[in-house]
């Protein structure tokens, strides 16, 4: 039987570390998880833990950063001569929730660890500005497609309002709806919340459809 190399064996165990953490932040919040109840859980010893990461920002730096990697290519443009389909819009929608979703310390405790960790709040501010800059493409799309009328002052509110949704959805949940967090409800529900601020500036066939689609995912 072939044994693992020292080097497989401390990858090995820097991801058990990192698995075990986002299990912990997100069920507990990150900032009520210690490093010790991390080794504990992952059946380490703490110095075994530390030899990997110094302290627990480190390893919620390096959890961001896998964040920030999965959700890179949802907020790529959708490209194409003509506007997106509503499903295909649906779909970008529901995995960005979803990656968030697997994430979900980062906007559980979105301003407290800013506060903390120096160089956590820049690379959020950067991301903020990625996903707005993905949501005006999305509307101009849309309008240019002649199915949205709105206008600037509009356009930047909805993008606003759009953004804020996207970004507290979680610790509205855990406010409000902790059981949807569980079974995936909460998250179907965010994302339909914000089909429906698209609605009132939508031409009546799209409105309906976003109506239609928003209620299916509500359980209406």
């Amino acid at each position: 039987m072939s044994k693992k190399s020292p080097e497989g064996a401390r990858r090995n165990t820097r991801e058990l570390i990192l698995q075990t953490s986002l299990a912990l932040f997100n069920d507990q919040g990150e900032p009520n998880v210690s490093t010790n109840e991390i080794a504990l859980e992952a059946d380490i010893s703490p110095g075994n833990l530390y030899y990997h990461f110094r302290h627990r920002d480190e390893i919620a730096l390096e959890l961001f950063k896998r964040y920030l990697v999965e959700l890179s290519p949802l907020l790529e443009p959708i490209e194409g001569d003509q506007a997106p389909g509503i499903e295909e819009l649906y779909l970008r929608l529901h995995l960005l929730f979803e990656t968030m979703g697997r994430y979900r310390f980062v906007h559980r405790d979105l301003a407290e660890l800013c506060t903390r960790i120096d160089r956590l709040r820049p690379a959020i501010v950067g991301l903020l500005g990625r996903q707005e800059a993905a949501l005006y493409h999305l509307v101009g799309r849309l309008r240019d497609a002649e199915v949205m009328s709105i206008s600037p002052e509009d356009e930047a509110a909805l993008v606003n309002n759009t953004l804020q949704q996207m970004t507290f959805w979680i610790a509205w949940a855990e406010i409000r709806d902790t059981a949807g967090l569980a079974d995936g409800s909460a998250l179907t529900a965010a994302a339909a919340r914000v089909l429906y601020l698209f609605i009132p500036y939508l031409a009546n066939a799209e409105a309906e459809q976003f109506r239609e689609l928003a209620r299916e995912y509500m359980g209406a």
